[in-house]
């Protein structure tokens, strides 16, 4: 600390002996980047600002550096600055000239740190006074965002006035061939797929606990308990990746991973196929849903992933509001849904409100360290798949639709309680310390997500309802 405000003050000795012009030269390009033609008069207005005010530490390669770059300790604060933010998002030369178009990711993070004031960071303010972002700068941004939501396709069920939400209705209908879908349904909940015909996919993803089994963790063949909690599979087609640790590339290889798995349905897929041709209707269904290939594991996950993908819990209390019935949700729920937004959509957005993006469990405060315990594999999140150091403890954000039902919550499914997750979250992601009444409004708003299956609200399911 001494050596920043050493630091600090003899850059302030070099401001009040050098015009202000000279102090703001910038090494590297300076021009700035015209946008694309045929982009919407909102972008035109906000790539200058993107220019202007994020791509010097959000665009390696392109940054422009202050005379004083290469100063002791002024080097390695922008170095560090530049590494965090192209960590939380990089803004290449492609997107802020419109030649592609930002994710839904993207835009989530820039509305967040509009929000919440939080870029550019407060020391980086310090050094660079004429980078804050004004009123106006403000509310072209997050009007070029709203109006991006609008033109999605996930908004297209939503009032007008909704459409630039950062969560959107689910649909009230999925187009998928209902054959595969029935078909798939009846793998989905036959037992012929484990190793001793004991467990089938339903035994760890209940259609209705919410899609899981709502257990710590999962329980496999032979009472074995497995490594992490078992996520749902309502909604899971919206997923940027399938597993908590994202080694799934989509349904159709989810659904091949927990058969074969020693611990899980313990089987082999020779002797599964081998068992269901010798049931008549599969060998039927299969000749006529998939005639080059007849009944195959690759035809088998492909109709177990088709019926997954229809598992969409749509018409909640929440998806009614977005389709206009504003008078439909309480004073507390609409407050907690202020909050949400203010403090969780940018990892709980889209559809789904999660799902599209792997974050680090304990951003501002050791997670792990508050649970207690050792240490497992499971803990190691993403890095399980890719090795990296930089994935170690990041895991898919899970979707919150049905929240109320898929308890207990986290990876390690620590805790049992709704209000205590978002007590925790607030805490370990955000720095922030939610008071009850906030926890209390947040909680309200999450109940008004659990949606509708086969036109009945999930907490209304039985498993006769299921057969």
């Amino acid at each position: 600390m001494k050596k920043i405000a050493l630091f600090l003050a003899l850059l302030l000795a070099v401001i009040l002996f050098f015009p202000i012009s000279n102090l703001l030269g910038l090494q590297g390009e300076n021009e700035p980047i015209p946008v694309v033609s045929g982009k919407s008069d909102s972008f035109v207005k906000v790539s200058p600002i993107l220019q202007n005010k994020c791509v010097d530490c959000h665009s390696p390669g392109m940054t422009r550096m202050p005379f004083y770059a290469e100063l002791p300790i002024a080097k390695q604060l922008m170095e560090k600055d530049i590494e965090q933010a192209s960590a939380r998002l990089i803004l290449p030369k492609k997107l802020y000239s419109g030649e592609e178009s930002f994710t839904p990711l993207m835009l989530a993070r820039l509305e967040h740190v509009v929000h919440n004031d939080s870029m550019p960071p407060t020391l980086y303010l310090l050094m660079h006074w004429t980078a804050s972002l004004s009123a106006d700068e403000k509310k072209t941004l997050l009007d070029w965002i709203a109006e991006e939501r609008a033109n999605s396709p996930w908004s297209k069920d939503a009032a007008a006035a909704l459409k630039g939400e950062p969560v959107q209705a689910l649909p009230l209908t999925v187009d998928l061939d209902t054959d595969k879908v029935a078909l798939g349904n009846k793998l989905f909940h036959d037992r012929l797929l484990s190793g001793d015909n004991t467990l089938n996919c339903a035994f760890c993803h209940d259609l209705s606990r919410g899609g899981t089994d709502q257990a710590k963790v999962a329980t496999g063949i032979r009472g074995q308990q497995g490594p992490i909690n078992s996520p749902t599979v309502y909604n899971a087609m919206y997923n940027i990746a399938q597993f908590w640790d994202g080694r799934a590339k989509d349904l159709q290889e989810q659904a091949e991973g927990p058969v074969a798995n020693p611990i899980e349905m313990g089987a082999q897929w020779d002797d599964v196929v081998e068992k269901l041709k010798q049931v008549s209707d599969y060998q039927n269904a299969f000749v006529k849903l998939y005639p080059e290939q007849g009944l195959t594991k690759t035809t088998v996950t492909d109709a177990i992933a088709v019926f997954e993908e229809s598992l969409v819990t749509a018409n909640s209390r929440f998806d009614q509001y977005l389709r206009g019935d504003t008078a439909i949700l309480t004073s507390d729920e609409m407050g907690g849904y202020e909050l949400f937004k203010t403090n969780c959509a940018s990892c709980h957005f889209g559809p789904a409100l999660g799902g599209l993006s792997f974050e680090k469990m304990g951003v501002k405060q050791d997670y792990f360290k508050l649970r207690g315990g050792p240490l497992t594999e499971a803990d190691n999140g993403r890095f399980n798949v890719t090795r990296q150091e930089k994935d170690r403890h990041f895991f898919k954000v899970p979707v919150l639709r049905n929240i109320e039902l898929t308890y207990p919550y986290f990876h390690d499914g620590s805790v049992d309680s709704l209000a205590e997750a978002v007590r925790v979250m607030g805490q370990v992601q955000l720095g922030k310390t939610f008071t009850g009444d906030e926890i209390a409004k947040i909680v309200a708003f999450l109940k008004t997500l659990t949606g509708e299956y086969k036109g009945k609200p999930l907490t209304q399911l039985t498993a006769e309802d299921m057969e």
